[in-house]
């Protein structure tokens, strides 16, 4: 896809004001106008936890109200809980939107990982033809054991698309439950059982599947005297 424009304004990106907030007074550890924090979003004073943008990690509010709630669980509660951003999910809300949970490709190549790619494109779903969205496609990155460590997506509502994808990664679910699970038509979540199902569709008409079936109906043809 290609867009022309005359001008990019690029508007991202905040820091934390750390500045005349006494913080040095308390000798609380900052680098690079960042507090310095531990996977239990602990700072060197073990009483006070960071959470949301001032981390210095991920600006995203979803990502807030998830390190809020590990902060929670360890300050409050005590029960010890660790941040694992692994399958963090991300949104980008142009049009057509993107999103993303887990690798790409050039995450999963660098980190020697094998995979397969299976993509479906938008204009397969009856949804986006309805809406007149057709541009934009999803794909699923598999590792070896056939688990999702990675899915793109660009097009109509990415961003509501990928909680699935959310759900199952954290959750650990099968491909088979979305194969199997009955989404509601027309609609755009179509488009994920799509992908799952063309992955499947690769397996049961693989080339040892169909020199299986082969040899079957021409021994079963035999026997009936054909």
């Amino acid at each position: 896809m290609g867009l022309k424009a005359e001008t990019v304004l690029v508007a991202v990106g905040r820091e934390a004001n750390l500045q005349a907030l006494g913080l040095e007074d308390i000798s609380l550890e900052i680098d690079k106008n960042r507090l310095k924090i531990d996977d239990r979003l602990r700072t060197n004073h073990k009483h006070i936890y960071v959470a949301g943008d001032a981390t210095g990690s991920y600006q995203f509010t979803h990502a807030a109200g998830y390190e809020g709630g590990i902060v929670l669980s360890n300050a409050i509660l005590h029960l010890p809980r660790k941040v694992d951003y692994t399958y963090l999910p991300w949104c980008t809300y142009t049009d057509p939107e993107l999103a993303s949970i887990g690798m790409n490709e050039k995450r999963a190549a660098a980190a020697g990982i094998p995979y397969s790619v299976w993509t479906e494109e938008f204009r397969t779903n009856d949804r986006s033809l309805a809406e007149g969205e057709e541009a934009g496609k999803i794909k699923l990155l598999l590792d070896e054991k056939e688990k999702p460590i990675g899915i793109q997506i660009l097009g109509p509502s990415a961003g509501e698309l990928i909680s699935e994808w959310v759900a199952v990664m954290n959750g650990n679910v099968k491909l088979s439950a979305i194969a199997s699970a009955m989404h509601p038509y027309p609609t755009l979540s179509e488009i994920n059982k799509k992908v799952v199902g063309s992955f499947y569709a690769g397996k049961i008409f693989s080339e040892r599947v169909k020199k299986a079936l082969k040899f079957f109906f021409n021994l079963k043809g035999r026997a009936c005297g054909a």
